[in-house]
């Protein structure tokens, strides 16, 4: 009985056929697929989908012509959060993680990559599926700012306050060098809100906090400390120079031509002779500005305090 084989050629052809639809298949899975398919070997880019355009910007042609590492933004040669050992020009990919590309216009972008050895046209590469992150993340860090930021004013909030005063407490505990905290009062805050309405005391609220961002430096944190009351905490400062910058405050409140007239009680103190805690730098500077406060003449004028 003679048995049917089957010619060397035509099991050549048989695999060549499976390859072949192997790679199509792949091919319309991956351009079917949302996130961006870079494949890469070494570091010169093999293969793209359209949604890698779409991230990047570049069309196909273009990101076949560079190496991966053309995408990176400068500086962010390593992961910013990686799930893996790896660093993106070592052999072996890292796993999962995110890092940031610039795109073709110049725009920054952050990817969430996953990365897996596959072989691709009979080499060895690595594939790397990227999901963009940007949009999530600015909306992250909007919610965190929107967190710390009082909505009236735009300045920070009393939790803002209180982050920046413990970081101060730190530096300065490392450096040995002071810093000081205005606590300022707009006076007669009532009376505006009864003689002018209340939209006019909200407006006399955000004229201070621009008045406290004209004389903040880059280092400065002005917050609103609640109610009529603000802080501003001034690295780097001594109490002197801290009392020049609460005089040029009350200055500029003072030849504010918009009406009604405003004025402020400032008090002053600085880290650490006026206390080693935020609670007690606080209430030094609580009574300094109360104390202010009660040379503040009561009446129709709101006079500034001195």
């Amino acid at each position: 009985m003679r048995t049917k084989t089957t010619e060397p050629g035509q099991e050549a052809l048989a695999r060549e056929a499976t390859r072949r639809e192997s790679a199509a298949a792949f091919h319309r899975l991956a351009e079917a697929i949302g996130s961006a398919i870079f494949i890469r070997e070494g570091e010169q880019i093999r293969y793209v989908n359209r949604a890698a355009e779409t991230i990047t910007e570049y069309t196909r042609e273009e990101l076949l012509a560079m190496n991966f590492g053309d995408l990176f933004c400068p500086g962010s040669r390593e992961l910013v959060i990686s799930r893996g050992p790896m660093r993106l020009e070592d052999a072996e990919f890292a796993p999962q993680g995110e890092f940031k590309i610039l795109t073709k216009s110049g725009a920054e972008r952050c990817l969430d990559v996953t990365a897996a050895t596959i072989e691709f046209d009979g080499a060895s590469t690595t594939l790397i599926s990227a999901f963009d992150l940007t949009e999530r993340k600015r909306a992250e860090s909007q919610a965190q700012l929107l967190a710390i930021t009082d909505p009236l004013t735009g300045l920070g909030n009393y939790r803002r306050l209180l982050d920046v005063l413990h970081a101060e407490i730190e530096r300065s505990g490392r450096t040995g060098r002071p810093f000081a905290v205005l606590l300022l009062d707009l006076d007669g805050l009532k009376r505006i809100n009864d003689c002018y309405g209340h939209l006019a005391g909200s407006r006399a609220l955000c004229r201070v906090g621009d008045v406290l961002r004209l004389f903040c430096r880059a280092i400065d944190t002005a917050a609103r400390y609640g109610g009529d009351e603000f802080a501003v905490v001034l690295p780097e400062t001594d109490a002197a120079a801290a009392g020049l910058v609460a005089s040029r405050i009350r200055n500029r409140l003072a030849k504010d031509s918009e009406q009604p007239a405003l004025s402020a009680s400032i008090g002053v103190a600085a880290y650490p002779q006026d206390g080693e805690t935020i609670e007690a730098l606080l209430q030094t500077a609580d009574r300094e500005l109360y104390g202010m406060k009660s040379h503040v003449a009561e009446g129709p004028s709101l006079s500034t305090a001195v």
